[in-house]
This record gives C-alpha cells, sequence and structure tokens, in this order.
C-alpha cells in the first residue's frame, strides 16, 4: 500500500514537473505567438482604417470640387443674368429718353400760370408741343418691355436711378398729353409731393431746391438719373467705379434746353399766347417773342 501510494505520488510529481517545464519553456513561445497575432489584427484593423480614411477623403475632395464648380457656373449664370437684365434696363431707358425733351418743356414751362389760365388756346400750343411724339402709341410700346429680369438680378441703386428717371420722364409725358386735352380743371391734374419725396429720398441735397422752386424742381433732375443709371450698372457688371458724367450727355442736355425752349418760345408767339407761360427768366435774348 505505501509503495503504491508512493508510486503514485512521485508519478504525479514527475507529470506536475513536465509539465511545468513545458510551460516555462512553451511561455515565450506562446506569448510570441499571442503577440504576433494581436499585432496582425491590429495591423490589418489599421489599414482598414486608413484606406477608409482614404476613400473619404476622395469622396470630400469630389464634393469639394463639385461645390466650387456649382458655384463657378451659379456664378457665371448668375453674372450672365445680370448682363441680360442690364441690357433691358438700357432699352427701356433709351427708350424713355425720346420724350426727354417734354421734360424740359415742363422746366421751362410756368405750369402754376397755365392751370390758373383759361384761355382754350392753351390746349392747341400744347397739342403743337406734343404732337411730333406719338406719345400714346410709344409709351405703350416702352410699358410691353418687361423689367422682371432688371428686378430680379440687379442691384437696388440701379433700380432706384431707373425708377426716379422714369417716374420723372412719365409724369412730364402725361401732364403734357393732358394739358393738350380740354379738360376744365386742370388743378386736379397736379400732385405735389410725390416726385419731391423720391428724389429728396434718393438726393438729400435737393431738398433745398425744392423748397425754393417747388414740384418743378423734379425735371431738373432727369438727366441726373439717366447719367446714374449707368454709372451703377458699369459698377455692378463691370466693378468700375466712374463717377464721371458723361460729356456728350452734358452736351445732349444743353441742346435738349435750347431746342426746348426755342420750341416752346416759338409755339407760344403762333399760338398768340403770353409770355407768362414761361417761368422768369427763360426768354432768351434771340427768343420770337421778343420780336
Amino acid at each position: 500500500m505505501t509503495d503504491e501510494l508512493l508510486t503514485w505520488f512521485f508519478s504525479v510529481i514527475t507529470s506536475a514537473g513536465l509539465v511545468g517545464i513545458v510551460t516555462y519553456l512553451a511561455r515565450e513561445t506562446i506569448a510570441r505567438f499571442f503577440s504576433k497575432t494581436v499585432e496582425h489584427h491590429f495591423e490589418k484593423k489599421l489599414e482598414e482604417f486608413k484606406s477608409e480614411i482614404r476613400g473619404k477623403e476622395q469622396e470630400l475632395e469630389q464634393i469639394r470640387s463639385f461645390l466650387i464648380s456649382s458655384h463657378k457656373e451659379r456664378d457665371n449664370a448668375l453674372q450672365s443674368k445680370r448682363r441680360e437684365a442690364a441690357e433691358t434696363l438700357l432699352k427701356i431707358r433709351r427708350a424713355l429718353s425720346q420724350f426727354s425733351l417734354l421734360v424740359e418743356y415742363m422746366r421751362i414751362l410756368n405750369i402754376e400760370n397755365i392751370i390758373r389760365s383759361s384761355d382754350p388756346k392753351i390746349q392747341a400750343l400744347f397739342e403743337a408741343l406734343t404732337k411730333p411724339f406719338d406719345i400714346e402709341s410709344n409709351l405703350r410700346k416702352i410699358g410691353e418691355i418687361d423689367d422682371t429680369n432688371p428686378r430680379l438680378y440687379l442691384s437696388e441703386k440701379s433700380l432706384r436711378a431707373y425708377d426716379a428717371y422714369k417716374t420723372i420722364i412719365v409724369q412730364a409725358t402725361m401732364m403734357m398729353k393732358l394739358f393738350s386735352l380740354p379738360l376744365t380743371d386742370k388743378k386736379k391734374l397736379v400732385k405735389d409731393g410725390h416726385l419731391r419725396d423720391m428724389i429728396v429720398k434718393l438726393v438729400p441735397s435737393s431738398k433745398e431746391g425744392f423748397d425754393n422752386f417747388g414740384e418743378s424742381f423734379a425735371y431738373e433732375w432727369s438727366q441726373y438719373f439717366y447719367d446714374e443709371i449707368l454709372i451703377s450698372l458699369r459698377h455692378e457688371i463691370s466693378g468700375v467705379d466712374d463717377m464721371s458724367r458723361d460729356t456728350d450727355s452734358a452736351q445732349r442736355l444743353a441742346l435738349d434746353s435750347r431746342r426746348a425752349l426755342i420750341n416752346v418760345q416759338t409755339s407760344i408767339r403762333t399760338a398768340g399766347l403770353s409770355d407768362t407761360l414761361l417761368k422768369s427768366g427763360e426768354i432768351s435774348d434771340d427768343s420770337p417773342l421778343k420780336a
């Protein structure tokens, strides 16, 4: 019995020793194996992560390129629309300018005296002055030009100058036309304040002129806004800050003023009317009224 126990004990000791020795000897090998396994797994995951990052970077670059390209295309399309809108606005401006002589008539005529007068010959005077302009037909043609695109694509500054010029021209034209009709109460034709308020808002320094000369001072600003439209559009489309006034424009204004004065003076004399229909100081030295 004792011998069997000893035999069993020594066999257990021997087995445990062998296991311990094997375990001790294999520990470093097993550690190296697991270390390499973990390292390989980590490197694989790292490469997958790097590959995923590179893929996302390429995707972001494609998105960035698309956005830049889209932005350029949108800018080009918008600039093209602005040019078209500017061309439309200049077309309307040119069409309105055919009535610039009527603005000059309103500027030099004494509207207050005309309203107070009941002389039927005044109607004939205005018929003679307005006949060459075919007002109804030309206003209708201007109205057919669509200004929607300018209002969508152009700046407020350009549009304010355009609206001011158009309002001055249309009001002067309509007043001249209405005075050529057989109306009894001409006072209703004049609505003080509208042109004044609009112009003073755009050009505050004009207030003193309106205080001194009244509503008709608005007609002095027709050429200013005519020029301002072009100046504003040049800046908006080309980035050119040209604040100078066109020399040709100034010469045209001088010629229009001279032509208007001669036409009105001749028409007043032909109609047998008094020079009181002209504002004080508007009778030139070579006026037919002095003949």
